[in-house]
């Protein structure tokens, strides 16, 4: 039994190996997440891979984090679950107004060198977020709660604003 498991588990390993190392001899079979970054950023996210065109995602459980960034150096972030998942996008605009009883936050970036800073002020308290853009398809942000006390690290996977049909 024990060897089965071994035999499984290193068929596994070696499926994702082969997989990983497809995508990089392969750049077709990239996803749009990969790509190269559309436009020469400036302002406040010079020299960041980061991206605006779509949104951040970063699933827990059932809970849903979304963050989009704007050039000018603003963040828009909004929380829900799967159920929800599909309506939240549509609050990642630069006009979002915040509203913290729903989760949503449109607030400034501060950023040092390559590490991005911003806080949410929910009903009652702060989250601070700090972490970095890993590349152009990920963030990495430590979550600390200044509520609970709690700090988790997140990792937000880039998704594309999608095209329109033709």
């Amino acid at each position: 039994m024990k060897n089965l498991k071994f035999v499984l588990i290193a068929i596994i390993a070696l499926a994702c190996l082969a997989l990983v190392i497809g995508r990089s001899m392969n750049p077709s079979t990239s996803g749009p997440a990969d790509q190269a970054l559309p436009v020469t950023v400036t302002g406040p996210f010079e020299g960041m891979p980061i991206r605006f065109d779509g949104y951040y995602r970063n699933q827990l459980g059932d809970l849903i984090y979304l963050i989009r960034f704007f050039p000018e150096g603003r963040v828009v972030s909004v929380n829900g679950t799967t159920q929800v998942e599909k309506d939240l996008p549509q609050y990642l605009i630069p006009e979002t107004k915040g509203n913290p009883t729903l989760g949503l936050y449109n607030v400034p970036v501060t950023v040092e060198g390559d590490s991005l800073m911003y806080t949410t002020r929910p009903e009652k308290g702060e989250i601070e977020y700090r972490g970095t853009v890993v590349s152009n398809s990920m963030v990495r942000l430590l979550r600390h709660s200044h509520i609970t006390g709690t700090k988790q690290v997140m990792e937000y996977i880039f998704y594309p604003d999608e095209t329109p049909s033709q």
